[in-house]
């Protein structure tokens, strides 16, 4: 491990931005799961005052399709470390993406909230699962909107579940783990996520066979206004300050 990262900063942005460029995402990744409360609360607290500022540290949060703000906290060569917010919605069902993969290895740490995942594999086999139409999303622009390209019909079947406790441990994936987030809407919901390096330009998502196709083969996020990230960075902080 590179010298540098085994310093205590007490901030896990400071974390990715003081790393060295020629830091792995493995030498990251190991400093960032050791991440304790209060390193994660000077975090939000830092980029809460830089937001107020008008500083956004990584361009603007935006409403991402499956329902979260996404704000991207900084950027390194080797990763990426974001924050994650699914706003409360009193007397909502619980919120279930979509299965789906992605381009990338990640860690996340639930700071509040309700969050599990469930961990699905594809399968030949259609008396093990249920059918889902795979089709291939290659994003564009961050994220911020995506073409998706039809697979066709795939058998899937769930093979692991993975409960959260928040600020307890960590959930990492890798890029070939396909899986659901099942997310609570009783109360904000909270995750921040450090991902590594691009290693494919595409993921798949899977569409259950009566839902309709993407429209337009594009899936679009929202802006999200200032007055709405400062409320939900604020919920944030109080997660983890109280």
């Amino acid at each position: 491990m590179s010298e540098d990262l085994v310093v205590n900063l007490n901030d896990v942005q400071a974390l990715v931005e003081a790393a060295p460029t020629g830091a792995t995402y493995a030498e990251l990744h190991e400093a960032f799961v050791r991440s304790t409360r209060s390193d994660i609360a000077e975090s939000l607290v830092r980029l809460a005052a830089n937001l107020r500022a008008g500083r956004y540290p990584a361009g603007r949060p935006y409403r991402h399709v499956n329902g979260f703000t996404k704000m991207v906290m900084v950027e390194h060569p080797s990763a990426r470390l974001t924050l994650h917010i699914w706003p409360a919605e009193r007397g909502a069902p619980d919120d279930v993406s979509r299965p789906h993969d992605h381009r990338y290895a990640f860690s996340s740490i639930l700071l509040g909230g309700r969050q599990q995942f469930v961990e699905l594999e594809e399968t030949v086999d259609v008396r093990l699962g249920e059918p889902w139409r795979s089709f291939e999303y290659r994003p564009y622009r961050k994220g911020l909107f995506a073409a998706v390209t039809p697979r066709g019909v795939i058998t899937c079947r769930e093979i692991a579940v993975a409960p959260r406790i928040p600020l307890a441990g960590h959930y990492t994936a890798t890029s070939a783990i396909v899986h659901q987030a099942i997310t609570g809407r009783d109360e904000t919901c909270v995750t921040l996520v450090m991902r590594g390096p691009r290693e494919r330009r595409t993921s798949k998502v899977y569409y259950r066979p009566q839902e309709p196709a993407p429209r337009g083969r594009l899936q679009f996020g929202r802006r999200v206004e200032h007055e709405e990230v400062m409320r939900q960075v604020d919920e944030a902080i109080a997660f983890v300050t109280t």
